[in-house]
């Protein structure tokens, strides 16, 4: 178990870096913050972006070796192991509510307490972490870079976990002809074709996966992508329409243009409405994360995953301060009406 060890230490230690940045010495007059260049913490290096793919590479490989110590086992100490990994799945999920209750769409600088007040050193191994009082600055980059590393790592992370699920729990294979009757409990005729039957016809009977994608009331597809569509380029206008009408998944993640907490607010608002029917919240997150990606405050182009919107479109804690869209009802029918925006 070396290398399952390897990746989940790996997974749960945070590098931080201290550098020179630009830094707010006298925030009392809103219109006029003063900086100068100090100590802050940076962790860039730990991110998906520019010169620090690294993590990523290393974090892959641990992944695989993991993966392959895993299979060795027989299946009851594998599901001992996967009960280990939702743990640390669930600390993921702690850290993203603690995240979400101390961000802002607007700041750019926080106290120096705030990686306490995330608690990101009881929830996992942080190295160079010095005290509040040392005076270290957190910006608004180190914060959105935080979310960026936690992200990556829960992916990989989910992975694991959902390699393992499927060793446990293997796709069936279709049922033939002969099988469903026998299913059934009819009487199986000896010397009849017995192919595979198609999907559709057993449907019905046989258990359903937990996994559902969003259905639109009448309507309301079109209408939300004519509000949704200003958001992504004119290339991806077609296959967003396709999304949302037909579940046709697009080839690459399509890029909405402006906060990640936007669109998953769009998407609750239409959920709690009933306007989005046959998923429960945690498939439309499961459904939304690897379909779209999303542009950071800073303008880098970020991941979705689910531990992040499960925050977002699951909970009533963090309403989002600029929505994109509101529902309005007139003699009887749901209008989805654009908000006022502020353009990246």
């Amino acid at each position: 178990m070396q290398h399952l060890k390897e990746f989940l230490i790996r997974l749960q230690t945070f590098n931080l870096r201290i550098t020179q940045q630009e830094v707010v010495v006298d925030a009392s007059d809103f219109n006029n913050i003063k900086r100068r260049q100090g100590d802050a913490y940076d962790i860039a290096e730990e991110t998906p972006y520019y010169d620090s793919f690294s993590l990523k590479s290393e974090l892959r490989v641990l992944k695989d070796m993991a993966l392959i110590d895993l299979l060795t086992l027989e299946h009851g100490l594998m599901d001992l192991q996967l009960k280990q990994l939702q743990k640390v799945l669930e600390r993921i999920k702690q850290f993203w509510k603690n995240w979400h209750s101390r961000h802002s769409e607007w700041l750019q600088d926080y106290k120096n307490d705030y990686i306490f007040s995330i608690e990101l050193d009881k929830l996992f191994i942080v190295y160079n972490l010095k005290s509040s009082s040392k005076d270290i600055g957190i910006t608004g980059t180190f914060v959105e870079d935080l979310a960026d590393s936690v992200k990556l790592r829960e992916s990989f992370l989910r992975e694991l976990i959902q390699d393992i699920e499927m060793r446990l729990n293997p796709p069936q294979p279709k049922m033939t002809f002969g099988e469903f009757k026998e299913f059934r409990g009819l009487p199986v005729e000896k010397n009849v074709s017995d192919g595979p039957l198609d999907e559709i016809q057993i449907n019905a009977e046989l258990p359903q996966s937990t996994t559902r994608y969003p259905t639109f009331a009448s309507g309301i597809a079109l209408q939300f992508h004519e509000v949704l569509k200003k958001y992504f380029v004119p290339e991806e206008h077609a296959k967003l329409k396709q999304l949302l009408l037909t579940n046709q998944i697009p080839e690459t993640p399509l890029i909405f243009r402006s906060n990640g907490n936007q669109l998953a607010d769009a998407f609750k608002q239409l959920y709690d409405a009933n306007l989005i029917v046959g998923c429960q919240q945690v498939d439309l997150e499961k459904w939304l994360a690897p379909k779209f990606l999303y542009l950071s405050p800073k303008g880098k182009t970020s991941i979705f995953t689910e531990g992040y919107l499960n925050d977002l479109i699951s909970t009533n804690l963090r309403p989002c301060k600029s929505p994109i869209i509101k529902i309005d009802q007139k003699e009887g029918k749901f209008l989805i009406l654009p908000t006022s925006r502020n353009k990246k």
